[in-house]
């Protein structure tokens, strides 16, 4: 993977650099999972600037001296202090110079924000996880389930070309590559017409959730790292998919960003696709493609779980 980019953009603190690759090949990412999961149930309709109970004090306090021992290793390695290796976290999320739709949750691991958000979206999960199939209906176009990621169809060039088109720096861009090989929870409340949320556990940049309402109409909201942009939402029923268009901002200045879920046919199994494209412009009806004629912008496929979702297989 290349290491140099014309996207690059600002470099940072060679530590910071160091604990990113730290991230993607040590214990601390499933050490961190394996807390969540185990005492998100403490969590299941909490409300964000809702009561701080006590519990969730300790259980934080738990959290955080869980992360400072697995730092240990880091720190010796490296001649440094878990608190000075905080202290260069905080530095970097609030450093306007970086393009915070790019820093990875594993750069926020000092913040209490972190800790509550993903207790809350893995109690949630677990939540809509039952909630699934309730809102199957035979006989029209419905994405609800629960899903795993197909890893064998995975294209990691497609992600790779994609995030350093869009400018994401390579050191958080290998994390992102890595992440996206393990992508898992992921969970579709699909009511047709009407709204689309999904649900999903990214690696190293934590639990989300994004909740789209199919009105085709133009409105602020959040992606999913976070950052306010003008999207529109709306079902496609004429090709039986949900497109999420990012119009402003846009990595082509005069076009838009779009998302789009769907079912595909992939050797005789209906699976679930996520597909990311760029279009340069607003009335473009085929998206951007790279210099080798292919489209820039990965393709995820899911394959619906047990019981959930469409069947797998006509």
């Amino acid at each position: 993977m290349p290491e140099e980019s014309k996207h690059d953009g600002p470099e940072v603190d060679p530590l910071i650099n160091a604990f990113a690759d730290f991230g993607t090949t040590g214990d601390l990412d499933d050490a961190i999972s394996n807390f969540i999961e185990e005492n998100c149930e403490h969590f299941e309709g909490a409300e964000e600037g809702g009561e701080n109970k006590l519990e969730w004090t300790d259980l934080h306090r738990q959290y955080v001296e869980m992360i400072e021992l697995h730092l240990e290793s880091f720190c010796k390695e490296h001649e440094t202090t878990a608190e000075t290796m905080f202290q260069l976290l905080s530095d970097v999320n609030s450093d306007s110079s970086l393009d915070q739709d790019f820093v990875p949750q594993v750069i926020k691991l000092c913040e209490y924000s972190f800790f509550f958000q993903n207790m809350k979206e893995a109690a949630d999960i677990m939540a809509a996880k039952r909630e699934a199939n309730t809102l199957k209906s035979e006989g029209e176009f419905n994405l609800s389930g629960c899903y795993q990621l197909c890893t064998d169809l995975l294209n990691v060039t497609e992600v790779e070309k994609y995030y350093e088109f869009t400018g994401c720096p390579w050191y958080f861009r290998k994390i992102i590559v890595a992440a996206s090989k393990r992508l898992s929870d992921v969970v579709v409340l699909h009511e047709p017409e009407e709204k689309l949320i999904f649900k999903y556990s990214l690696q190293f940049f934590g639990r989300k959730s994004k909740e789209y309402v199919l009105d085709d109409k133009l409105v602020e909201s959040e992606n999913m790292w976070g950052k306010v942009i003008q999207t529109k939402c709306f079902q496609d029923n004429a090709s039986s998919k949900v497109r999420i268009q990012a119009v402003k901002p846009s990595y082509a200045p005069d076009g838009f960003n779009e998302n789009t879920f769907e079912w595909e046919e992939v050797d005789g199994e209906r699976l679930m696709v996520w597909k990311r494209r760029i279009y340069e412009n607003m009335d473009d009806k085929e998206p951007l493609e790279d210099v080798s004629g292919d489209f820039i912008g990965p393709k995820l496929y899911f394959r619906p779980m047990s019981g959930t979702g469409s069947p797998s297989r006509k």
